[in-house]
């Protein structure tokens, strides 16, 4: 966790830098950024999840998974966790992760017309946001009771899993969310398209 979050947190700075850049020269772009945008084509995977993070989410899963079933407390308090966090993984993996697939290519400097196809993915993230988060306080809640659990049942391999899944969604909402709405701002601004409603709430 500790390498995604220096990863991450680089990652924020760049695009966040790039973002200021991109809204100040819409207007005027350089004969150089223009050639690197009619040669900057974002492939399929560029667009997906990248492999870091769904590795993440496989490795969370499954350890989720067997914990289901444990006997006793803790399999019950692990699949209430799961009958939360589901279907709140299914919707990240719709809308909040794939756009990071291109922070590095924007983080470059490059651009084409395909990024906006980001769009849709950024602008629901943005107004499902209030939702996501205040999905995250019943995670947290029935992580904590996982995690309670798993101590006074000496389970160690729910106790990490517990552990490393508040760090998970703590880095969801400081970072991975953060840097998807970018995605889309800085797209939004390089295109030149009209910028998205609903700004400024959700973030901390």
């Amino acid at each position: 966790m500790t390498i995604v979050h220096k990863t991450m947190t680089g990652a924020m700075l760049v695009i966040a830098a790039s973002c200021a850049f991109s809204h100040s020269t819409a207007a005027q772009r350089p004969t150089t950024s223009e050639a690197r945008m009619s040669h900057a084509h974002p492939s399929a995977q560029q667009l997906a999840i990248p492999g870091s993070m769904r590795a993440e989410h496989e490795e969370i899963h499954e350890a989720l998974e067997r914990a289901t079933q444990a006997a006793g407390r803790v399999g019950e308090a692990a699949r209430a966790l799961a009958k939360v966090l589901q279907p709140h993984f299914e919707r990240e993996e719709q809308i909040a992760l794939p756009p990071l697939g291109l922070l590095a290519p924007l983080a470059r400097g490059e651009f084409s017309r395909d990024m906006l196809e980001v769009l849709p993915m950024t602008d629901s993230l943005r107004s499902e946001l209030p939702g996501m988060l205040k999905e995250h306080t019943a995670i947290r809640a029935a992580t904590a009771r996982l995690e309670q659990v798993a101590r006074e049942e000496r389970d160690a391999p729910a106790t990490r899993l517990a552990e490393r899944l508040a760090l998970h969604a703590q880095s969801e909402e400081q970072l991975f969310y953060p840097a998807a709405v970018l995605v889309g701002e800085i797209v939004r601004a390089r295109s030149g398209a009209t910028p998205a409603t609903g700004r400024g709430f959700g973030f901390e």
